[in-house]
Order: C-alpha cells, then structure tokens, then sequence
C-alpha cells in the first residue's frame, strides 16, 4: 500500500482570449497543468509583435517552458534556456513575455515570475492588487531579467494573468471588474472571457487594438 497525504486545495482556470482585429492568430499562448508533486502551473506568454511570427514565437515559448516545468526545473532555469532558443531561433528578432504562477496545491502557497511580462492581478479576501514592473521579454539579451515573488492564496483568491493588450487603457478597470466578479464568485471561465469582451470593445474605442489573453485562476477547497 502506497499512502499519500489528501491536497486541501484544489484550483479551477481557463483561459480566454482574441486575435488582434484583423489577424486570423494570436500571438498570445496560455497554458495550465498540473504536476505530481501537487504544483498547478498557469502560464501566458506573448509574442513580440501580432499575426503568426508572434504566434510561433509565443507558441514556442509557452510549450519548451512547459516541458522544462514538468521536468521538474525552476522557473528561472527555464526562463534562461527558452531565452537561448528564442535567440538561435532565426536570424531575425524573436522574443516573447514569459508570465507564470505556480500554486502549491498542499500549503497555497503560490509563486509568480515574470520576464516582459505585463502586471498580474490578485484577488485577496475580495481586494485586488497589481503585481509585476516593467522588464524586458526572453530572447532580447544575453540574459533574462525576471522577477520572482511569493504570496499565499486561500480559498476563494484568484490570480490573473493578462497580456498586454488587454490593458490598453490601463489597469483600472481590470482592477474593478475583478472586484465585482470576486464578489459575485464568478467561475474563472467567466472571469476570463469578461475581461477579454470588455478589452476589446475598450480598445476599438482607443484605436490601439492588440492581441487580447486572459488567464484566470481561482483556489477552492478540496471537497
């Protein structure tokens, strides 16, 4: 007989997203997995760029980070390498945003890394507040400068990752919609795809439209 200890926790995502008006792709790629050790991955990385050489770059991205997560490396580690392969990857300029969550299914504890990455939310006993500055995306330099934080979600928290499309007007909106939707206990397939409908109708009315990703993650009780 093999015992293994029960996960108090367990996490809810979806992901959400359109194509900048005009393109048939996104350069943005989302991603969420889980892995045997209880660590839930959300991941979102956006392609410089809009139409399909962003989609590859953001593609490419997103799933040679995967593997290297499921493998059990750190997001730092893992941020170097996709940053080499971007680079070799052509002759021309390629490089994407690298934005990750990692949630401990056992504690709650949940670890955020960015590279170029545009701010995240969290949802907090019902307040949100912005998290992430301004760095530069993978496969620009030599290195890669990301930002780690740690924070501790309880039941009910969200996380979100958006690109940087969807705050083409700014973070406020988000920031209040998110406040309603926590309020509301909205599922993260609704959260997501109000954010995403609202980004765009907010960006036709800037002129300034882009890929638009949202990824949305809500913690809950193991029942």
């Amino acid at each position: 007989l093999c015992f293994a200890q029960a996960e108090p926790f367990r996490a809810l995502a979806s992901l959400a997203g359109a194509p900048r008006q005009g393109e048939k792709v996104s350069g943005d790629t989302g991603l969420w997995f889980r892995r045997e050790d209880g660590q839930l991955f959300l991941l979102l990385c956006d392609g410089m760029g809009t139409g399909r050489p962003a989609a590859v770059d953001g593609n490419l991205a997103a799933e040679l980070t995967a593997r290297l997560l499921k493998a059990g490396f750190t997001a730092e580690l893992a941020a170097r390498l996709v940053n080499v392969a971007l680079a070799l990857k052509s002759e021309d300029e390629s490089g994407a945003t690298l934005d990750l969550i990692s949630v401990d299914l056992y504690t709650g504890t949940a670890r955020l890394f960015k590279a170029g990455a545009a701010p995240g939310f969290l949802v907090h006993g019902g307040r949100v507040r912005a998290v992430g500055d301004t760095s530069l995306p993978v496969g620009i330099l030599g290195g890669v400068n990301g930002q780690s934080r740690v924070v501790h979600l309880t039941v009910g928290d969200y996380a979100v990752l958006v690109s940087d499309g969807l705050l083409v007007d700014g973070p406020g909106w988000v920031a209040k919609q998110l406040e309603l939707s926590a309020a509301a206990g909205d599922a993260p397939e609704k959260v997501a795809k109000t954010l995403v409908e609202t980004a765009r109708v907010r960006a036709q009315k800037t002129g300034r439209p882009d890929d638009i990703t949202a990824a949305v993650l809500r913690l809950e009780k193991c029942v």
